[in-house]
C-alpha cells in the first residue's frame, strides 16, 4: 500500500469531519452496521475465613469497541483518495485495517456514543462470501491500551556528600612503606 494508514487528523478534508463522522482512525467507511461499547469495573474481592469475600479496591478496565462496518465498491469515499489505489475499494478498507493492526500504533476512534483515546485494533473478522463479492462486511474489535505516566521526583535539595562531611583521617601513601610491608609479609609467609 503506497498510502500511509496512519492519517493526519488535523489534515484539510479529515479535520472538519473526524469529530462528527464516525471513522476509525481518520478512515471514513461507506457504512457502520453495528457498534457495541464496553466498559468494565473490576472489584477486587478477597475470600476470608468466615463470611462473604471483602472488597477493597476497584478499577476501569481498558474499554472496548467493536464495530461492524460495511464498505461498497460501487460508492465514492467521503473523503477524495481514501481507499483507492487497490484492486477494490473493499479490498483497500480490509487491507488499511490489517495494516492499522499490524503497525500497532494507538489510533483514535469517533463513534456517536463516544471518542476513544490509544485504541489498537486486537482482532478483524471477514466473512468472505458471494454476498460479499463487490463489498465488505467486517468485524473490528478494538482495545484501548493504558498508557502510564512517568514522573521525575526530587527527593532532596541537599546533596549527599558536602565539604563539611567527616570522611575519616586520612593516611598519606608512602611507596617505600608499601614495598617493606609487602616484603614482611613475604617473609613471614615463606615465600
Amino acid at each position: 500500500m503506497a498510502q500511509n494508514p496512519i492519517l493526519d487528523l488535523n489534515s484539510p478534508p479529515i479535520s472538519s469531519l473526524v469529530y462528527l463522522k464516525t471513522n476509525i482512525g481518520g478512515w471514513f467507511f461507506d457504512a457502520f452496521l453495528r457498534s457495541t461499547h464496553t466498559s468494565r469495573l473490576k472489584i477486587t474481592d478477597h475470600p476470608v475465613q468466615t463470611g462473604a469475600a471483602l472488597t477493597d479496591h476497584s478499577y476501569l478496565e481498558p474499554q472496548e469497541l467493536t464495530m461492524e462496518i460495511g464498505m461498497s465498491d460501487a460508492a465514492t469515499s467521503l473523503i477524495p483518495g481514501q481507499f483507492t489505489g487497490g484492486w477494490s475499494r473493499s479490498v483497500q478498507a480490509f487491507k488499511v485495517m490489517k495494516e492499522l493492526q499490524a503497525i500497532r500504533v494507538p489510533i483514535q476512534v469517533h463513534s456517536r456514543l463516544g471518542l476513544y483515546q490509544n485504541m489498537l485494533i486486537e482482532e478483524i473478522s471477514a466473512p468472505d462470501d458471494f454476498t460479499t463479492l463487490n463489498g465488505l462486511r467486517c468485524t473490528v474489535t478494538l482495545r484501548e491500551i493504558i498508557v502510564g505516566q512517568v514522573r521525575t521526583v526530587k527527593i532532596s535539595s541537599k546533596p549527599a556528600v558536602t565539604d563539611r562531611a567527616n570522611r575519616g583521617k586520612g593516611e598519606p601513601v608512602n611507596e617505600n612503606k608499601s614495598i617493606l610491608v609487602e616484603t614482611g609479609l613475604k617473609k613471614l609467609l615463606g615465600w
